[in-house]
């Protein structure tokens, strides 16, 4: 855990002087949306086990600029996270659901000097349950529902790693990105929470898009030209 606080504080101390190192960016906000799934697994980084569960993610990004081809991104947002068990032999399925509010802090690898196109991600978030509920089916019927009771052995807050890949063009911006818990949900069955998601953001124009859009309807609407 002192690690990846000292991650953090490095994260944030670039986000302070990122005003002055920035040439050839600006910084950007917008809201955020998106789709994942999610598993349980006590395997590598990134493994998977099991069958998806279906979530969805909201929130508001911010990219702070650092250089001309690096910046931050800043996301707070609610992420739906989980796992689905299927025992074929006995026709059951059990169906967990983890409810998250969860803040990225991602560096963003621009592939051009140009601001715009391909990018990479990579780098840390922290998420904290907000609530879970457990179901359990028996041939495809719905035979109990049960939340979360939060002990000692369950670690309500989490620390996950991520990396994505993704492309921006003028306001629009995607990404694929694949994150995994670097600490435990349940103590005893020792589960890593791994959740695949794409996600759309939209950004409001910066000051220089608003200043050469108005350029060049002043340019259209010039008698002379």
């Amino acid at each position: 855990m002192a690690r990846l606080s000292t991650v953090s504080v490095i994260a944030l101390t670039l986000l302070v002087f990122s005003g002055g190192m920035a040439s050839a960016q600006t910084s950007r906000n917008g809201p955020k949306v998106g789709f994942d799934i999610g598993t349980q697994t006590a395997g590598q980084f990134l493994s998977w086990s099991g069958n998806p569960k279906v979530g969805f993610l909201a929130g508001w990004s911010f990219e702070a600029p650092i250089t001309s081809q690096i910046s931050m991104l800043i996301e707070p947002m609610y992420i739906g996270k989980g796992s689905v068990t299927v025992n074929p032999q006995l026709k059951s399925r059990t169906s967990v659901g983890l409810n998250y509010l969860e803040m990225p802090l991602m560096l963003k690898l621009n592939t051009d000097s140009v601001p715009q196109g391909l990018f990479l991600t990579g780098g840390l978030m922290y998420g904290y349950l907000l609530h879970g509920t457990q179901k359990n089916y028996l041939d495809g019927r719905l035979t109990s529902t049960s939340n979360y009771s939060y002990t000692d052995k369950t670690n309500r807050g989490q620390w996950s790693a991520g990396i994505g890949i993704g492309h921006e063009m003028g306001s629009w911006m995607w990404e694929l990105r694949g994150q995994s818990s670097l600490n435990t949900f349940d103590q005893l069955q020792r589960s890593h929470n791994v959740v695949y998601s794409i996600q759309v953001c939209w950004r409001f124009p910066s000051t220089d898009e608003k200043a050469r859009k108005k350029a060049e309807r002043e340019m259209d609407h010039d008698p002379d030209n």
